[in-house]
């Protein structure tokens, strides 16, 4: 029986979110919305539903890949051609031979042209739908048994012979109601994407549009005006826009370009208005050149236009002004809200690897990127870091002798793990304040640590290698010590990243992951930045009783209870799923939790379920923890905005987030008490809402612990205070 519910569940969701995927969405209430459009011709509408049915049950039987079925990627390019095969011909025996036909045509294409395009990471659209609307239009004219109901096509034809003259009255009168010209447009260009030629279809699928998604809603509307205008200007018909299944090209492509394939950000918006006019030249020339063959356009445009867009951004240098959607969520708001989040985190490092440092302790920077004496033009992106003492003085006495300096012969360590390369070796090293003009880089190892991503560090020691060519080395072994061989009057450690295996590279410009700024002597944890010349800065140290409280595997269980009178206690479960991501999930409100602990940070990914959960209250308070052992430093993070505000407050920011995030979310948290006798400790954490910069809501955590086995939240919400309280209880 469970297993049945399990299906028909999957059934239910793969239909529904068959509809709404027209908009690259999986929001219910647009699918239903849509769903009701296309029930406005009955028969039409009827046969769609049994199309996706037939489709989504056909693909599951057939063993083909279940997140497309259930996300209706098949599903969609069946609704659409079936919705355009029952809108054109009568129902009668060959139309039911060829619907069966056709929608198993519509599956093989779309499976085909699915894995076809996901080869160059190119979404396959309704592709499908063209070519299977196409074949059907030729069809008819050697199916000579296939009838064409003018009256789906005529709609008043199709309400005289449901309702008679009364009923084509009532619709005329409610047509006459006074609505612009321009906005019954849009409505009607709503509509044809499903095949219905009245506003009403548009009103219901753009309300439903709007529930859904206010950025999507937004694009919709920019879309359809712009491309109005440039009808208007270049003096194409405006009719056009509404009966000739054109104008919803230009409302797919705002929505698709503008919220779904880019992160709906400032850039890409100013982007979709420019591009809108080009579009609208290649929905004129594709309709002008398929008239010859008797073929109409549908969606063609507006495919076109996206795939090649999508295709030659993967050419740019300049993918951060577009930043593409890396987790698909589709909700164009979830996509926005996630992605400022993540570039708050770790900047536009979406792509980069930690980079650790190559030293211990506590160093400065005496040369910086850009720097005054060496770090030019393609060597620009690199670091030289000294030791200094409390004088600012690089050495002792009088810096005579190369072991006056404090860095000197100290070890320098690898940046993260990777594979030795290349190795520059007896080089002596300069008596201070000469220069090896003939060996620039003095005794070098260059470490490979991802295809086009290696380390170089320069002027080490002669003889000092603890490593050769060929070893496989971890983040923090040993690699040799610095010496003062090369172009270095005294000694210093160069560093840099380049795309290339050999001393003497051009650099690239490539973050430090995680690390220590004593910015005026206060401890600033700092991630994914570039250090500046003065910067005083060193590695993590990691503290050993907050690893093992939050080392969160895998198999553990935990029993989680609460004073907090409405909400229920539960049962925690630490899984991974098939992408090996970890998450918590509460056995009793189903909600679950994603984080990752990278051995430096545990933060949360993503929340989804049920914010009236103890889940929740803990996603909230320990957002973002910070492993090192530093007592009283202050970590910063932001929340996405959906995660923190609903209701009204969230629903007008989403109209305005692509240009001016008004409601803000902050969180920060504190280590103020660790003893590592008894491993316990307590961790200060705060979320503050404000909107316009004012704080409108402040709430207080403070996170105790003893080891892993337990761990109590006492959270402070207005007047509402009380105590969450987890405990492990085994590995399952």
């Amino acid at each position: 029986m469970e297993a049945k519910g399990v299906y028909w569940k999957f059934l239910r969701n793969s239909v529904l979110n068959s509809y709404s995927q027209i908009f690259f969405s999986k929001n219910k209430v647009l699918a239903v919305s849509i769903l009701i459009a296309t029930l406005l011709i009955p028969g039409v509408g009827l046969w769609g539903l049994l199309g996706v049915v037939f489709t989504n049950v056909l693909a599951y039987k057939l063993g083909f890949h279940k997140a497309s079925i259930l996300d209706g990627l098949y599903g969609i390019n069946s609704l659409l051609v079936i919705l355009g095969l029952s809108v054109f011909f009568k129902t009668n025996l060959p139309f039911i031979f060829v619907f069966f036909a056709i929608n198993i045509l519509t599956l093989i294409l779309s499976v085909a042209f699915a894995n076809l395009l996901a080869r160059f990471n190119l979404p396959f659209l309704a592709f499908p739908f063209i070519i299977a609307i196409w074949i059907t239009f030729y069809v008819m004219n050697s199916y000579s048994n296939l009838e064409v109901d003018e009256g789906n096509i005529f709609f008043i034809t199709k309400l005289y012979k449901i309702g008679g003259f009364s009923l084509v009255e009532f619709y005329k009168n409610f047509e006459e109601i006074p609505i612009p010209q321009i906005i019954i447009g849009y409505y009607k260009s709503m509509g044809a994407i499903v095949f219905q030629s009245h506003w009403v279809a548009g009103f219901l699928i753009s309300t439903g549009l709007l529930i859904a998604s206010r950025i999507s809603f937004t694009l919709s509307i920019i879309g359809y005006l712009i491309g109005y205008i440039y009808f208007i200007v270049v003096g194409e018909n405006i009719q056009n826009l509404q009966y000739g299944y054109i104008g919803f090209n230009f409302i797919l492509f705002a929505i698709a370009t503008g919220g779904f394939y880019f992160v709906p950000k400032r850039n890409i918006q100013i982007a979709v208005i420019i591009l809108t006019p080009v579009l609208g030249l290649l929905i004129t020339g594709l309709s002008g050149f398929l008239n010859i063959f008797g073929l109409p356009v549908f969606a063609l445009p507006f495919m076109l236009m996206t795939v090649l867009i999508i295709y030659a951004l993967n050419f740019t240098n300049k993918q951060n002004i577009f930043p593409k959607v890396v987790y698909q969520t589709y909700s164009p708001e979830k996509n926005l809200y996630n992605y400022n989040n993540y570039f708050e985190r770790f900047g536009s490092s979406i792509q980069f690897m930690k980079i650790g440092l190559p030293f211990f302790g506590k160093w400065k920077i005496w040369q910086g990127q850009n720097g005054q004496h060496t770090h030019k033009g393609d060597w620009s992106n690199a670091w030289d870091f000294v030791i200094v003492d409390g004088k600012n003085n690089t050495y002792k006495d009088k810096g005579l002798l190369l072991n006056d300096y404090y860095c000197y012969n100290t070890p320098v360590i690898a940046p993260t793990n990777g594979t030795v390369v290349d190795i520059n070796d007896g080089i002596e090293d300069n008596e201070p304040g000469n220069i090896n003009t003939i060996h620039n880089w003095g005794n070098s190892i260059v470490i490979q640590h991802d295809s086009f991503l290696y380390s170089q560090l320069s002027h080490l020691k002669l003889g000092s290698f603890k490593v050769k060519i060929g070893d496989h080395v971890t983040k923090g072994e040993v690699l040799a010590n610095l010496g003062n061989s090369g172009r270095s009057p005294q000694p210093h450690l160069h560093f840099q990243l380049q795309a290339t295996p050999y001393v003497g590279s051009k650099t690239i410009k490539y973050p430090l992951s995680y690390y220590i700024n004593y910015n005026k002597q206060i401890e600033e944890f700092t991630t994914f930045k570039y250090p500046k010349e003065n910067d005083f800065i060193s590695d993590i140290s990691i503290n050993k009783v907050l690893n093992e409280a939050f080392d969160l595997i895998p198999g553990m269980v935990f029993t989680v209870s609460s004073t907090h009178e409405n909400i229920e206690n539960s049962t925690w479960e630490i899984h991974t799923d098939a992408y090996n991501l970890t998450y918590i999930y509460c056995t009793k409100s189903k909600a679950i939790s994603y984080f990752i602990n990278d051995g430096t940070v545990l933060y949360f990914t993503s929340f989804e379920g049920d914010k009236n959960s103890l889940l929740y209250y803990f996603y909230l308070s320990a957002f973002k923890i910070f492993i090192g052992d530093y007592k009283s430093l202050t970590v910063r993070d932001v929340y996405p905005i959906h995660m923190v505000f609903d209701g009204f407050q969230k629903f007008l920011q989403d109209f305005i987030a692509p240009f001016f995030p008004y409601c803000e979310a902050k969180y920060e948290s504190k280590l103020i008490e660790i003893n590592k006798e008894d491993k316990s400790f307590v961790i200060h954490s705060v979320l503050n809402k404000t909107l316009a910069k004012k704080t409108t809501e402040t709430v207080l955590f403070e996170i105790t612990g003893t080891g892993k086995s337990a761990k109590k939240i006492i959270v402070k919400l207005n007047n509402l205070s009380f105590e969450i309280d987890i405990n492990l209880k085994k590995h399952f």
